[in-house]
């Protein structure tokens, strides 16, 4: 029997593997580093539950932003907005396409999302060391296989 993890836990070491693999960049952070109003924003938008923590945020602009809390994965991109509880991620990953046409890894910014019972969603997040960080974030979470 496992024993379920503190949403406090989880949020220390997704902000760990972060800082370790990639880190911040302009519009991608640890949710408590963004400005008051993007938090503000971001969490008007989330509907948080009460044990639920923010943890990390790519915020481009209203549009275009994804939210990575203890429990969901939260996106508003081209396809609508999307709530994604951590168990219905499969895995995080990107294509040798997406690789060649930006030009090399630094400049790579597009995630595919798959998802376990439905099709993958692509999601356009910001390049560089972000981009990894927020990658490697979503791959730890995937590895989680929560019920």
């Amino acid at each position: 029997m496992s024993i379920p993890i503190s949403a406090e836990s989880r949020l220390r070491r997704l902000l760990r593997v972060f800082s370790q693999t990639g880190g911040e960049g302009t519009w991608t952070r640890p949710f408590d580093n963004l400005p008051v109003e993007t938090r503000a924003y971001l969490l008007e938008r989330a509907a948080l539950t009460a044990e639920e923590l923010p943890v990390l945020a790519f915020f481009q602009d209203p549009e275009h932003w994804v939210l990575i809390s203890t429990e969901r994965i939260l996106l508003a991109q081209a396809h609508g907005f999307r709530s994604i509880p951590w168990s219905d991620l499969e895995n995080a990953t990107t294509d040798a396409a997406h690789l060649q046409a930006a030009g090399g890894k630094m400049s790579m910014s597009r995630l595919k999302l798959q998802l376990r019972d439905a099709a993958d969603i692509e999601v356009d997040v910001e390049p560089g060391r972000a981009f990894f960080g927020l990658w490697n974030v979503l791959k730890t979470i995937a590895s989680f296989r929560r019920p």
